[in-house]
């Protein structure tokens, strides 16, 4: 029965894992997307700034390993956000 259930410990962990990775993906390439919209506004910039910070630590209070998920999604949305984009060709 023990190893039944290490099992479903491990299977549960990867799916938090996973689910945090995507939902930190999402996140920030909203976060992103709208930060660059509002360059006019500094204001705007820093409503999302804090509030993603403000998410993060209300996250790290709650779960531990899921954040690691959460890390690597949005580091990877930064990551993609800064790629440069390549030209358009019309056939």
């Amino acid at each position: 029965m023990e190893v039944v259930q290490t099992i479903v410990f491990l299977l549960a962990g990867l799916a938090k894992f996973f689910g945090m990775f995507v939902f930190g993906l999402t996140i920030c390439w909203l976060m992103l997307d709208a930060y660059k919209k509002s360059e006019k506004s500094w204001q705007i910039q820093l409503t999302f700034v804090a509030g993603f910070f403000a998410f993060l630590i209300a996250t790290a209070m709650y779960t531990q390993v899921s954040l690691a998920g959460f890390g690597f999604g949005f580091g990877l949305a930064i990551f993609m956000w800064g790629m440069p984009k390549k030209p358009k060709t019309d056939d």
